[in-house]
Parts: structure tokens; sequence; C-alpha cells
């Protein structure tokens, strides 16, 4: 066969890193559709349009639109791990990180997230749900970690790290509310109170 009467199935990607760089495209794109839409809403056929692939390269790539939702939310969740690991490995002490994520975090709403994966529950299997959780579940222990050395090291008292991990994530939902926002005039200096009341109350 010459190159010349080699051709592609339709909606077949190319292999190598064209078809890595399509796949996070499609990721990178229902995810952003995803948030500002929700779930139901989307289709494949407006994400396609949007980053400029046919209907059965999305299905190249993902059985289903709940499996690229699945992809698409805990890829973000992983993104927010890494971040949550970045900061606290590279700030000065524990509270300086803290408000460094805090800002971050609030940033991004939270409740934006939790209210796109309600919406989208209903639609998924047990263990696309599962391996959203634990993508969660990532996020905490990273937080878990950071907790348990500061409370080796006695800068916090000794408490369940993973509940603390739980409870910041909580605080973190302080930012949806314009209210906090325009008194406190930025996501800093909301992160900072924020962080200083955690802190006060964990050691």
């Amino acid at each position: 066969m010459t190159e010349k009467s080699y051709k592609r199935l339709p909606g077949r990607p190319k292999h190598g890193d064209d078809d890595i760089s399509i796949q996070q495209t499609i990721i990178h794109t229902a995810s952003k559709l995803f948030m500002e839409y929700g779930y139901e809403t989307v289709t494949l056929h407006q994400i396609g349009k949007a980053c400029n692939v046919s209907k059965p390269t999305i299905y190249y790539h993902f059985t289903s639109k709940p499996e690229l939702f699945k992809v698409a939310f805990t890829t973000m969740l992983q993104n927010v791990s890494r971040l949550t690991s970045h900061m606290l490995d590279q700030a000065e002490n524990l509270e300086s990180g803290l408000v460094r994520l805090a800002e971050a975090r609030l940033a991004n709403p939270h409740a934006e997230i939790v209210t796109m994966l309600r919406e989208a529950e209903p639609f998924l299997d047990h263990a696309q749900i599962q391996d959203i959780r634990e993508a969660e579940h990532h996020i905490h222990e990273v937080l878990a970690t950071h907790f348990q050395r500061a409370m080796d090291a006695n800068r916090l008292r000794t408490d369940d790290p993973f509940f603390l991990a739980e409870t910041f994530s909580t605080m973190m939902l302080m930012g949806n509310r314009e209210d906090n926002l325009r008194k406190y005039g930025s996501n800093f200096s909301l992160g900072q109170r924020l962080v200083d009341i955690f802190i006060r109350e964990a050691q």
C-alpha cells in the first residue's frame, strides 16, 4: 500500500503526540463546558465543536459522555492535588502555605464543583463515582500528611489529620459567599482570615 492510498478511518485521530494532544484538548474543553453549563446541558457534539474535533473522535478516546465527565472531573481534582502538594511543599511554613492554597482555591469556588458532581451522579456508574471519590480523597491525603507533620513537630495539637483536612476544605466554601469577598476585599485577605481561624483552633 502506497503512502498516497493510505487513509485513516473517519474520526480516528493520529497516534503518538497528536493523539495525546487531542485527548487532552477534549478533556480540557469538556471540563470548562461542564463547569459553565452543568452536566446535562452539555452534549458531545457541543464539546466536539468547541475543540474542533468530530463526535467519532471523542468516542475514539472516551466510551461515553459519563466516562468523559469522569476523566475530566478526576483530572481537575488531580490538578488540585498537585497544586496543594506543591504549595505546601514550597512554603516556608504550614500557615503561609495554607494561605497561598486558600487564595487559589477561593478563586475557584468549590461549590460549583460540588453542584456539577451532584447533577452528574445519576448518570455515572458505581466505578466512575468511586474513581472521583478517590481523586477527591487524595487531596485530603496530601493535606493530612502536612497536618500530621505539624503535629509531629508540636506545631499543631494531636488530632485526626483527615478530619482537619476535611475541615479545611469545608472552610473554603466560605469563598462562595459574595458578601465575604466584599468584606475582605480579596481572596488573599479572606484566605488569611480563614487560615488564621483554622490554625488557632488546631493549635
